[in-house]
């Protein structure tokens, strides 16, 4: 699967993102921001929040307000960096609603900007009022196991910037401070940050 840019389950470039086929599911705008449709295969979405429960430092709780049907990750107290903007509020890096099936991920800028253009993701509309940090994301749920491996990549790429490795040199803001060419991938950044 090398020419879709995914190797195993991972992303390798950013600007190899596949283009997402079809159209942008519909949402409706609002605080909540909601997926309404090309959601209807919650088995991959269940899938996908078991595997990303299971990665290291990931905590899995019901949001305080409302039901079991908004699942928060956060990372565990100590394992997160200090960057609020890798983070949708506290130490909580994503944010799963089955209801109306959608995923909120906060990544970070350059992922958000690929991600958009590519067709997987749209900007939370209460980050336009600076409610939540710029980075977070609608992502649009998957509906096929290339499009899971996708989300998973993008799962990734959320919970590796929120996760702290030496400090908070694991963010992207770290990473341009420190002279990362722009040539130079996102990814092999952050490989050399950790």
């Amino acid at each position: 699967m090398k020419s879709l840019g995914i190797e195993g389950n991972t992303l390798t470039h950013l600007a190899s993102l596949p283009i997402r086929k079809g159209k942008r599911p519909i949402t409706v705008r609002g605080p909540l921001h909601v997926q309404c449709s090309d959601n209807n295969d919650e088995a991959l979405l269940f899938s996908l929040v078991e595997e990303v429960v299971a990665w290291s430092a990931v905590e899995a709780s019901p949001w305080p307000v409302g039901s079991s049907e908004l699942l928060s990750l956060r990372i565990a107290e100590g394992m997160a960096n200090n960057d609020s903007a890798n983070f949708i509020s506290g130490n909580e890096f994503a944010r799963v609603l089955f209801g109306a099936p959608s995923i909120y991920l906060t990544l970070p800028l350059s992922c958000a900007h690929w991600a958009i253009v590519r067709g997987w993701a749209e900007p939370h509309y209460s980050g336009s009022f600076g409610l939540m940090p710029p980075g977070v994301m609608v992502v649009y749920t998957p509906r096929d196991e290339n499009e899971r491996r996708v989300c998973r990549s993008l799962f990734q790429i959320s919970y590796n910037c929120a996760r702290s490795a030496m400090g908070s040199i694991s963010t992207e803001s770290y990473m341009l401070r420190q002279g990362v060419k722009r040539s130079r991938t996102f990814e092999d950044s952050i490989a050399m940050a950790i």
